[in-house]
Formats: C-alpha cells, structure tokens, sequence
C-alpha cells in the first residue's frame, strides 16, 4: 500500500478526486532541480572529431593562405571549441537545463509508511490532517510511458553523495529522478511519475512559478483513510461526506498517541 499526507488545506483532494504531479522545480528538496549529468565521453569524443577536422583544414589550407593572422584565428577556433564544450558539458550547467527541458514531467511523491512521525507533523498540518492509502496495484500506478512501456513507482534511494548521472549507465533513471539527501530517508518515498502535463489544463502557477495542473484519481484506487491524532471534527465530517458523496466504501482508521512508545496507532473508527 501507498500513502499520502495531506494538510487540512487539501480536504479537496478527497472531495474532488483530484491531485497535483508536481513539476521538479516544484518540489521541496532545493537538490531536485540541480541534477548532475555527465556526458563528458560524449562531449569528448564530438570534440576530439572537431580538433581533428579543424587540424586537417590547415593542414591542408593553400600555402599562401597560412599567414600569422589566418593561424591566430585557426587556433582562437580551437581554443573556443574547447571552451565552450567544456561549458556545455559541465555536470551543474547541464542538470540545470534539464531540468527546464522536463518541466512537462510531473511527479506524485508517496510514502511506504503511514506511520511517521515527522510526516503527520511535516505533510500533515500538524497531525490535524489526514492520509489516503492507496491501492499500488491498482492501474492508476502503472501507466504507460511515451514508449509504451509500462512504468511502475519509483522507490526513491536515499545517500550522502550526489550521482553524476551518465544517460549511458543501466540505472540512470534511478539516479536522475529517484536519488535525495539521506535526511529525507523518514519519508520512505515512492514516486509515480506522468509524462506530458498540458499547460492549458493549469488552474494557478505556484510561489515558483509552475504549473498547477490537477489529475483525476480513480476511486478505485482508494484503499484507506486515516484521520490524524489532531485531526477536528469539522475536518472528520468533510472526509466522511466526501467519501458518501463519491460512493466510496473503505475503512477509515483514527490515529492515536501510544501510551508506552513514541508513535501513532491506528484503531478503525465510524462516523
């Protein structure tokens, strides 16, 4: 099962059955939208094939054109060449524009856990929100890409070292859209990803000037609902009238403070 913490804020989520795939420059880790890419082997080898045209240009040039100032340009050309590949080719630079380039790209950041601590306080308004479960086998989580493929969530891996990404390595996918700051590891993130957001479905742009463009969840997947330990009644009935009014039959569990350990038990509730 897959879980997402929503603020009281977002008691539309469950009331309309709509859900935002949030761009990279979007999202709350400031790493996401600085990706390291590496494709210096190719930049190299394109240069390397450069250098040596250019060399046999002059090689080859007429005598009489072989003057000082012809070889001042010829080698400010080289110089250039390098320069420039060098620029283009850097791992910052790169995954900087990259990330521009996949602003069409949204991606539906879910957890493993249902249980966290810092989640029901970070995600959650305070423990006075609620969490969704969500059914992982469900369709919805296994669309197809551009190519046909089928793709699953993203298990997100949690490090103290960015990857330089290099398209041409077997797990570069992993790396470029599902790496983070080991600090973030509490999260136990899955990640859905939805190719090809249209621009003209955008209802607002967010405080970084993205897209907001929400996606209609199938109530089909829905498989739980939990009320934070904080969550008010007001916020409880709006849950269960959205649940009525979307013929959606599931159990709905209330979180509670252990008494003898730091963290939330669930005991199934009724309105």
């Amino acid at each position: 099962m897959l879980f997402k913490y929503l603020p009281v804020e977002r008691l539309d989520v469950i009331e309309k059955l709509k859900i935002r795939f949030s761009p990279f420059r979007s999202l709350n880790d400031p790493f996401e939208a600085y990706p390291l890419v590496d494709i210096s082997d190719d930049i190299n080898t394109v240069l390397s094939q450069a250098i040596e045209d250019l060399d046999k240009c002059w090689v080859n040039a007429p005598e009489i054109e072989k003057t000082e100032e012809n070889r001042n340009l010829y080698e400010q050309i080289k110089a250039d060449c390098r320069k420039n590949a060098l620029e283009f080719s850097n791992p910052y630079k790169l995954g900087s524009a990259l990330t521009d380039l996949l602003k069409h790209l949204g991606i539906l950041s879910l957890s493993r856990t249902n249980s966290s601590l810092l989640m029901w306080s970070h995600y959650a308004s305070c423990n006075e929100g609620y969490v969704i479960g969500f059914d992982e086998h469900h369709k919805f989580f296994h669309r197809r890409d551009p190519a046909g493929d089928i793709v699953r969530p993203l298990s997100v891996v949690y490090t103290t070292k960015r990857s330089c990404v290099n398209a041409r390595h077997y797990a570069y996918r992993q790396k470029l859209f599902g790496e983070k700051p080991i600090e973030w590891s509490y999260e136990e993130e899955e990640r859905l990803f939805l190719n090809h957001i249209d621009s003209r479905l955008s209802i607002s742009k967010d405080k970084y000037g993205m897209d907001v463009i929400l996606t209609d969840i199938p109530k089909e997947a829905i498989s739980s609902v939990y009320f934070g330990c904080g969550a008010s009644k007001e916020t409880q009935n709006r849950v269960w009238e959205a649940l009525r009014l979307n013929h959606i039959r599931v159990p709905v569990y209330q979180a509670r403070i252990s008494r003898t350990e730091y963290k939330i038990e669930f005991e199934e509730t009724q309105q």
